[in-house]
């Protein structure tokens, strides 16, 4: 040990004022039996605060308690009561008069300076260390909902792969037919929409080519006719929601495909009034 620097660290005095952790009053017991220098140093400081303690005080008269047992013992007098207040006024004079300056030694300059600056570096880093925190906290939380975002967007890419791959599959298959549908309105001559039917596998998917937005309430529904007969084969969206090819019921037999306008969710019969599109299947 370097015994002259642990002697000028201040350990000494945070020891001796109290302000010293378990470990470093360990370590100076250890280096007060191993080193006399240490011991010295620290009977020196132990000096120094005694010295303070004893400076700061204020004896009292030296005849304030002979006075005290006195009035204790006698009845109150005038007599005494000039007494008493004669000690009080000797006692404040006593307190006015100047005392002499007190010498604290460097090490508790030293010592207070360090305790200040401890307490000015842990609010620093306290603030610091709380807005580093906010900080990435809120990259953190964006990066989920990054990660949320991009995880809903591939499950809609993958949906839209493994229907691509079922529309190829299909078409792929000498039972599919293709049924174009043509507007039967003269208010929206453009409106078009394609069936693809594999009557094999009775599976139908929709293609929407062009059609007028519906109101919030209603719904387009595709109907398979058969000798007259309308079956329902399902309601279907449009605009953004249309994109790609929609999976259809499933139909058996049919010789027109056609689509109506009905409230939301559908009607058992269609209206006929409310027909956009129909297709005649091909034999």
């Amino acid at each position: 040990m370097d015994v002259q620097r642990y002697i000028s660290s201040g350990i000494i005095e945070s020891v001796v004022a109290g302000l010293a952790t378990d470990p470093e009053v360990r370590e100076l017991q250890a280096a007060v039996e191993q080193y006399p220098e240490v011991k010295a140093a620290a009977d020196a400081a132990q000096q120094d605060m005694e010295r303070y303690v004893t400076m700061q005080s204020v004896p009292p008269p030296v005849d304030l308690k002979d006075r005290i047992y006195q009035a204790l013992n006698n009845e109150a007098t005038p007599e005494t009561a000039h007494a008493g207040g004669a000690a009080a006024e000797e006692y404040a004079a006593y307190e006015e008069e100047p005392r002499e300056p007190v010498r604290v030694s460097v090490a508790w300059c030293y010592i207070a300076a360090a305790v200040a600056i401890g307490l000015i570096v842990s609010i620093v880093f306290n603030v610091t260390y709380r807005n580093s925190l906010n900080e990435w906290k809120g990259k953190y939380e964006a990066l989920v909902t990054d990660q949320q975002s991009l995880t809903k967007q591939n499950e809609v890419f993958q949906t839209r792969i493994a229907q691509s791959e079922e529309m190829v599959s299909m078409l792929s298959s000498p039972s599919v037919k293709k049924v174009m549908m043509s507007t039967t309105r003269r208010d929206h001559p453009g409106s078009k929409a394609i069936v693809f039917w594999n009557a094999s596998s009775q599976e139908v998917y929709l293609s929407v080519n062009s059609l007028p937005e519906p109101a919030a309430d209603q719904q387009y529904q595709l109907w398979a006719i058969v000798n007259n007969r309308p079956i329902d084969a399902g309601v279907f969206d449009t605009g953004d929601k249309a994109k790609g090819f929609q999976k259809m019921k499933g139909i058996a037999t049919a010789q027109y495909f056609a689509v109506t306008l009905e409230k939301k969710g559908g009607n058992p019969t269609p209206t006929l009034t409310a027909m956009h599109v129909i297709g005649k299947v091909s034999g």
